[in-house]
């Protein structure tokens, strides 16, 4: 009879052990996967609130951008605490990569280790919560990955940041819009470097996007282009346009 548990207790253990071994390895797997296939929008345009505070002031400004796959950006502050910027302060900017697409929050084994934790709720959806270890030190390191349970999209990620001036941590929220997956919220803190007695400062920003909308076409005069080039379209390719 001893023996018989002893046989018993060890199968439950390693039945046990590879099921959460497979169930963290088919999550990530298809989290990774999900990203891989998801639907990325030609055109949008949308709104996002930023908000920055530091040890003597708070600054609100208020955005619309006009942004296209193909890198051209316009981005528009159109209020500054509340009051309205006429004409509004305009900012060209051609870049291949959108900073907050959630392909550039993307995890890999490469760099990291996981473990799912157990689930949560995210904006009423239920999420895998996985830890993460990185195998480097690094300025970005993400430390937490909640996964949709129902699309293995991201719903949040938790980081830490390191840099020369400020450390801190912070969060960005996903949320699907339609058929596609984009950002919503994103919320940092930092603390910089104490000055005497003096305790560090801390900063703080916040950024909440809204009003997303997909036109099948941005007119080019909305970038400060003619409808027909003038110059070869290759032709600085790359370029920042920030004036």
């Amino acid at each position: 009879m001893a023996d018989r548990a002893a046989v018993i207790a060890t199968a439950l253990f390693v039945l046990v052990t590879f099921g959460a071994a497979a169930g963290q390895a088919t999550i990530f797997d298809s989290y990774r996967a999900a990203l891989a296939s998801r639907k990325t929008p030609a055109n949008m345009e949308f709104m996002y609130t930023v908000t920055r505070s530091g040890p003597q002031r708070i600054v609100t400004e208020q955005h619309r951008v006009y942004w296209t796959a193909s890198g051209l950006e316009r981005n528009d502050t159109i209020s500054i605490n509340g009051t309205d910027l006429v004409p509004p302060r305009s900012r060209m900017l051609h870049r291949t990569e959108w900073p907050y697409d959630p392909g550039q929050f993307e995890v890999s084994t490469d760099d990291y280790s996981t473990v799912v934790t157990g689930l949560s709720v995210i904006a009423n959806r239920k999420a895998y919560v996985l830890k993460l270890a990185r195998s480097a030190q690094a300025d970005f390191v993400v430390t937490s990955l909640y996964v949709d349970a129902k699309t293995r999209l991201p719903l949040r990620q938790a980081f830490n940041v390191a840099g020369a001036d400020c450390q801190g941590s912070g969060s960005i929220d996903f949320m699907p819009v339609g058929i596609y997956w984009l950002p919503s919220f994103v919320s940092v803190i930092c603390a910089g470097t104490a000055q005497g007695a003096a305790p560090p400062p801390v900063f703080k920003e916040a950024i909440r996007f809204s009003g997303y909308s997909f036109p099948a076409a941005i007119p080019p005069d909305v970038f400060g282009q003619s409808a027909t080039p003038l110059v070869s379209p290759t032709a600085n390719a790359g370029t920042d346009l920030t004036p």
